[in-house]
């Protein structure tokens, strides 16, 4: 199923008091569906992580990347009371009040001796004598054994005590969190233009493969603005040579854009002739309009919205739209947005 399908089960499962267990391949979103998850759920409280007794007005989140720690770290010292009997004494990185998410991230790296810790609380709600508070939930999530991500075979006990959620990419639903968590344009046109490219992997390769995380990597460090003659040696080190070479080729196509100062004055000028020009012209609006003034703005929306109409499908509105809110949200406002969402209705913008 796809990550939006994930999310909604997941909130179901949660609904019902059980366990939710995301299972999918490297770099593909599942801590960003969690985090969704939070955010969802929050209600407008603050988010705190790392906090074991949240107030009236946060919401905690605590994520356990299991294959970090040992036995101790979840399952506590043991130690001899005054009266001779064992008792163990906890880390203090466990809840111990108020609401919030317990995510157990990378499951199926962890040694046996800290998943089977976590099967007791996933079954029991406790661990000794430590006891879960009723407002929190516990999600887990880990990758398949086919991998290549160090992943073991994940217990009966586990299987049998979660939901198992398999999940896989979707290039409709990253867009959609991409543009909302400002990944950079030129990442967003080149996946719309070529989705195939989002996530690919083989399990014999050993070198870098591009993936939803890799594409999130390689666009924050390209929204330093690296110098072009090692740009592509970066692309290399988050997405392979290949992807690298095919994602460069896509952004040469920016050289050959029609004249942007012309298109957000109003003037008239030739349509592209190409999709994949016709892409890297819309990265370029955006690139442009992120950066205008706020006396510019209005005007230069409404004149690139009009000249991208012409183009011949509704998507490379739909996208120039949806990936200008997410650098300049202030657009919304405009009457050129209101009738945009009118004229797309029928569309999600």
């Amino acid at each position: 199923m796809k990550p939006s399908q994930a999310l909604l089960m997941m909130k179901s499962v949660l609904k019902g008091s059980n366990t939710p267990f995301l299972l999918g391949g490297t770099g593909i979103g599942k801590s960003a569906i969690v985090r969704s998850y939070v955010d969802s759920v929050s209600e407008g409280r603050e988010v705190v992580v790392d906090e074991i007794n949240p107030t009236a007005k946060q919401f905690g989140f605590i994520d356990f990347r299991l294959s970090l720690y040992e036995s101790v770290d979840l399952g506590g010292l043991p130690y001899i009371d005054d009266e001779n009997q064992q008792k163990r004494a906890f880390l203090g990185n466990l809840p111990i009040g108020g609401e919030g998410v317990l995510f157990f991230d990378e499951y199926a790296q962890a040694h046996n001796s800290i998943q089977a810790i976590c099967g007791q609380l996933l079954y029991e709600g406790k661990i000794g004598d430590y006891v879960l508070p009723k407002g929190w939930k516990v999600i887990c999530a880990g990758n398949r054994a086919t991998d290549r991500a160090g992943s073991n075979k994940l217990p009966s006990h586990v299987v049998g005590r979660c939901t198992m959620i398999n999940f896989e990419h979707d290039t409709n639903d990253w867009l959609a969190w991409a543009t909302k968590n400002d990944v950079h344009p030129d990442v967003l046109g080149y996946i719309s233009f070529q989705p195939e490219w989002l996530n690919v992997f083989d399990s014999k390769v050993q070198t870098p493969q591009p993936s939803p995380r890799a594409w999130t990597r390689l666009s924050d460090t390209l929204k330093t603005n690296p110098p072009e003659e090692i740009k592509q040696l970066i692309c290399e080190g988050d997405i392979g040579e290949t992807g690298a070479i095919e994602f460069m080729s896509f952004l040469s196509l920016k050289n050959d854009v029609p004249n942007l100062e012309d298109i957000v004055e109003g003037k008239d000028v030739e349509i592209p002739d190409s999709g994949g020009l016709m892409y890297a012209t819309v990265c370029a609006l955006v690139t442009v309009l992120k950066e205008a003034s706020n006396s510019d703005i209005t005007d230069w929306f409404e004149n690139s919205v009009a000249y991208i109409k012409n183009f011949p499908t509704p998507e490379f509105g739909i996208f120039f739209v949806r990936s200008l809110v997410g650098a300049r949200p202030d657009v919304v406002d405009t009457s050129t947005y209101a009738q945009f969402k009118v004229e797309n209705q029928d569309l999600e913008v």
